[in-house]
C-alpha cells in the first residue's frame, strides 16, 4: 500500500486551537513537513504536538516521523521550548508561554457545566476566568483540574467621575468585564460619556490605566493586581 495519497489531509491548528485542514500526501509526516504545512518556513523554530486519538498530545521532533493513524490532528506553534502543566495529575507540555482556561476546557473537553480550577498548595485552589491569561513562566510546574462552577459572587464598587466630581457606588458580579463595569458606570452615575473619558484604577500608588485591559473580568484584573474596588473616570490626557 503506497504512503503517498495525493488526497490525504490533516487537521492543524495553533494555540487557540482552531483547526483547518491541510493537504498532507504522506501517512507517516515528519515534524518539520508538518511545520511546513502550517506555513511555516524550514528555518523557524516551531514547535509541533500531535493529539493522539485517546485524547493524549505528545511532542513530534523536527525529523521524527509519526503515523497518522495514532491521530491526524496537530497543534503548531512558533516557539523555542515548551512549558509543563498537569491537568486533573496528566503531564502534558504546552508551546506558548501563556494558556487560558477556555483552551484548557477545549483541550481536554471538559464540559461546560464544569469550572476549571488552577490548584494551590497553600491556598484555595483559583477558579478560573475562561479567558484569563495563565503565565506558565513561574517556577513549579502549574497544575489545573475541572470542578464545580462557581456562581457570580457580588461586590460593591466606587468609581468617581473626576470631571464631573460625582461618586457612585454599586454591587457587580465579579465575573464582570472591566468594560461592562464603566458601562454601567455612566448609568449609576447618570453622567453621558465622551471621547476623550478612560477609565483609570485609584490605587494607593496613585491612578492605574485600565484601558489595555478592558476585556479583563474584575476578578481577573484584582487577582493581577491591576485594580481593587475604587476607580476613576478621568479625561484622557495629550493628543487630540
Amino acid at each position: 500500500m503506497s504512503d503517498v495519497n495525493p488526497n490525504r489531509t490533516i487537521e492543524i491548528a495553533g494555540t487557540d486551537l482552531v483547526f483547518r485542514t491541510v493537504p498532507m500526501r504522506d501517512r507517516t509526516p515528519s515534524g518539520g513537513q508538518i511545520a511546513l504545512a502550517a506555513g511555516f518556513e524550514s528555518d523557524e523554530y516551531v514547535y509541533v504536538l500531535q493529539l493522539l486519538d485517546d485524547g493524549e498530545l505528545e511532542d513530534v521532533r523536527h525529523r521524527e516521523s509519526v503515523p497518522l493513524s495514532d491521530g491526524g490532528r496537530f497543534l503548531v506553534a512558533l516557539s523555542d521550548r515548551s512549558y509543563r502543566i498537569a491537568f486533573s495529575g496528566e503531564a502534558l507540555d504546552w508551546p506558548a508561554r501563556f494558556i487560558t482556561a477556555a483552551t484548557l476546557r477545549k483541550l481536554k473537553n471538559v464540559a461546560a457545566d464544569k469550572g476549571i480550577y488552577l490548584e494551590k498548595t497553600d491556598e484555595p485552589d483559583i477558579a478560573l476566568d475562561e479567558e484569563e491569561l495563565i503565565n506558565l513562566d513561574e517556577a513549579g510546574v502549574e497544575s489545573f483540574k475541572p470542578g464545580k462552577l462557581v456562581g457570580p459572587k457580588k461586590q460593591t464598587v466606587r468609581v468617581k467621575h473626576l470631571g464631573e466630581l460625582e461618586t457612585a457606588r454599586f454591587k457587580v458580579d465579579g465575573p464582570i468585564t472591566l468594560a461592562e463595569l464603566w458601562d454601567q458606570a455612566y448609568r449609576e452615575l447618570e453622567v453621558t460619556r465622551t471621547e476623550r473619558d478612560v477609565l483609570q484604577a485609584n490605587t494607593a500608588g496613585g491612578p492605574v490605566s485600565l484601558m489595555d485591559h478592558l476585556s479583563l473580568s474584575l476578578e481577573a484584573a484584582q487577582r493581577q493586581g491591576l485594580c481593587d474596588k475604587k476607580f476613576e473616570i478621568a479625561a484622557r490626557t495629550g493628543g487630540a
